[in-house]
């Protein structure tokens, strides 16, 4: 099996522990309860990005496509994925690409954690080539 890592999760990291930083530090001159809601507010996403983002990833070989992203991890057989595509996620000052599998079952499954900004029409070529590598490995188990 192959496994591939964003490079974003660093940064990802790096944002959870000062989140989480800034929390502890607070906490430590907690006075009353009000004081608590900036401490959750920092503390409950910084925990869950100092954790998670070092396990961001894809993994996929003959049996299939495994991914883990923030939220959990999924699984898909290559009989349950009929396609792997690019999806453009609109902003209003970028875009995002991310890799999406078109699923037998009629959904999709997008890899969000995967993802990369462009700009206009340019398509982000590390989204483009994870693509590519994910439609090849499923063509050559299929």
């Amino acid at each position: 099996m192959r496994k591939r890592r964003p490079l974003s999760a660093i940064g990802y990291f790096l944002m959870g522990s000062a989140c989480l930083l800034i929390a502890v530090v607070m906490a430590a001159g907690v006075r009353d309860v009000v004081s608590l809601v900036p401490i959750v507010i920092l503390g409950v996403p910084g925990v869950m990005l100092t954790f998670r983002a070092p396990v961001f990833s894809v993994s996929y070989g003959p049996a299939g496509v495994r991914y883990t992203g923030m939220f959990g991890t999924r699984s898909h057989a290559w009989a349950d994925v009929l396609e792997v595509r690019v999806a453009v996620l609109s902003g209003k000052v970028y875009q995002s690409d991310v890799p999406e599998l078109v699923l037998a079952s009629g959904g999709t499954d997008q890899l969000l954690m995967m993802g990369g900004h462009s700009w206009g029409r340019a398509r982000n070529r590390r989204v483009v080539r994870l693509v590519a590598q994910l439609e090849a490995a499923r063509v050559a188990a299929s």
